[in-house]
C-alpha cells in the first residue's frame, strides 16, 4: 500500500460476526479509494475467528494481551501503528450509518485548526429501549445544528467509539494511559481545546452502536461515565454491567 489517506483503528474482542459487517461496510465507503484506507485490529487475544476475518479484509492484526489492557493502551497501540495523516478510531461491533462516513470527515481537515472529528451514535440490532430513545435524541439534536465547531469538552464530546484525529497531534500528545478505565479520549480533547484547536461534530460521521441495556444498566452506565473525569486503572469489575462483552 502507498501513503494511505486515512487509517482506522478498531479495537475488539471476540466480534467476528460484528466485525466482518464492519470491515464490509469500510471497504465500501465512497469517496475514498480502497487503497487509501489502512486497516488496523487491535484484538485483546480473542479466542473466537476475530483475527482471521480481519484478515480475510486485508487488515492488519496486532494482538493486545488480555493481563495489559486497558482503553487508552489499545488505542495508542493501534494509533502507533498508522501511517495515514488521519486516524478513525472506533470499536469492532459499530457499523458506519452509510456509505459516506468516512468521506463526511474528510474536508475538515483541510483546516489545520481542526484536530478532530466526531459523530453521534445511533442504536444497532441489539439494543435496549432506554437507550433507543436516547441515542436517537441525541441524534435527531445533532441533526437540529450540522456541523458544530466545539472548543470545549464535555459529556459525549469525541467518544471514541467513532472519532477521528491528526496523527500528528497525536504523536504530541498520545492518550494518557493513566484514564485506564476510559475517558482518554475526553481529556485528549480537552488537550487539543487548550492548545487552540477546534473539535467538529458531524452527523455524517455516525455509527450504529449500543450495548442492549435495559433502564437501570443505563443508568449504571452514566454512573461509570462520571468516573471517567478522573484518572482510574482498567478492572473488569467495573464492566460488569455490560453483559454484550465477551470475556471467554
Amino acid at each position: 500500500m502507498e501513503q494511505p489517506v486515512v487509517s482506522i483503528v478498531i479495537r475488539a474482542l471476540n466480534e467476528a460476526q460484528p466485525l466482518d459487517e464492519l470491515l464490509s461496510a469500510i471497504r465500501a465507503q465512497r469517496g475514498i479509494k480502497p487503497d487509501e484506507v489502512e486497516v488496523i485490529v487491535v484484538d485483546n487475544q480473542s479466542t473466537d475467528n476475530t483475527p482471521e476475518v480481519a484478515r480475510s479484509h486485508a487488515a492488519q492484526v496486532i494482538t493486545l494481551q488480555r493481563d495489559q489492557f486497558s482503553y487508552p493502551k489499545s488505542m495508542n497501540l493501534g494509533v502507533g501503528a498508522c501511517h495515514a495523516p488521519i486516524v478513525v478510531l472506533t470499536v469492532g461491533h459499530a457499523l458506519p450509518i452509510g456509505p459516506d462516513w468516512l468521506a463526511s470527515i474528510l474536508p475538515y481537515f483541510r483546516d489545520p485548526k481542526v484536530a478532530g472529528v466526531f459523530g453521534p451514535v445511533l442504536p444497532n440490532k441489539r439494543y435496549g429501549m432506554f437507550e433507543w430513545f436516547m441515542y436517537m435524541q441525541n441524534y435527531w439534536r445533532c441533526r437540529l445544528r450540522n456541523p458544530r465547531y466545539l472548543r470545549r469538552a464535555g459529556t459525549g464530546v469525541f467518544g471514541a467509539t467513532n472519532i477521528a484525529l491528526r496523527k500528528e497531534l497525536w504523536e504530541a500528545h498520545p492518550f494518557d494511559e493513566q484514564y485506564g478505565l476510559g475517558g482518554e479520549d475526553t481529556h485528549w480533547a480537552e488537550w487539543a481545546f487548550q492548545q487552540g484547536y477546534q473539535i467538529v461534530r458531524e452527523c455524517g460521521f455516525t455509527v450504529r452502536h449500543s450495548h442492549g441495556l435495559s433502564f437501570l444498566r443505563y443508568l449504571t452506565q452514566i454512573r461509570y461515565w462520571h468516573r471517567l473525569s478522573q484518572p482510574t486503572t482498567f478492572t473488569r469489575k467495573a464492566l460488569k454491567y455490560r453483559q454484550d462483552i465477551d470475556w471467554q
